[in-house]
Formats: structure tokens, C-alpha cells, sequence
């Protein structure tokens, strides 16, 4: 369940097993464990995966994957794109959709 929740969020995202790994800092062999279940992420390698996704925790280990995720999916694309933004650009893409969102 765990693993084929993994490997279809990645696989929605066109994302090679080397690409997710790099993006939470393991190696592409732990991916492919994890996607054929073989071993199991740790907590913090589990809420990497959530956030990365754009899902909860709990929806990342249930055993059913909510099908429309569409907005999670933006959600998540833009949590890791402001991640790795530095303190002052994060500080103008705030001060941006603040202003954005008073139009």
C-alpha cells in the first residue's frame, strides 16, 4: 500500500526514482525499496515525501490514495520551489500573493 502510494504520487508527477531521491536526500536504491516494499521510510522521510506531494501523512500511508489531487499536487510543487528560494526571495513571493490577493 505504502510503497504503491509512493510510486503512483511519483509517477503522476513524471518524477524518476533518482530525481524524488535526490529531492529528500536519499539514494535511489532506498526509493526503490521503499516503492517495492521492502523497507519503510522513517518518520522524517515520510512527512519529506507528504510535503513534497502536497498529501497528509495519513493519506501518504493509507491504504487508498484520494484520486483527486490536483490542488495538492500544485501545493505540494510549490512548497518544494519556495524551500529552496532564500530567506528574502521567500519574504517577496509572500509580500507578492498578500498583494495578489487583495486585486
Amino acid at each position: 500500500m505504502f510503497g504503491r502510494n509512493i510510486k503512483e504520487l511519483r509517477t503522476e508527477r513524471n518524477m524518476s526514482q533518482k530525481v524524488l531521491a535526490e529531492k529528500i536526500g536519499v539514494s535511489q536504491g532506498a526509493v526503490y525499496f521503499w516503492e517495492k516494499e521492502i523497507n519503510e521510510p522513517t518518520a522524517g522521510y515520510i512527512v519529506k515525501l507528504a510535503t513534497l506531494f502536497g498529501v497528509s501523512t495519513d493519506e501518504l500511508l493509507s491504504y487508498e490514495v484520494k484520486k483527486d489531487r490536483k490542488e495538492n499536487t500544485k501545493r505540494g510543487e510549490m512548497l518544494a520551489m519556495f524551500d529552496k528560494l532564500s530567506d528574502a526571495q521567500q519574504t517577496l513571493l509572500i509580500s507578492t500573493a498578500k498583494e495578489l490577493l487583495h486585486k
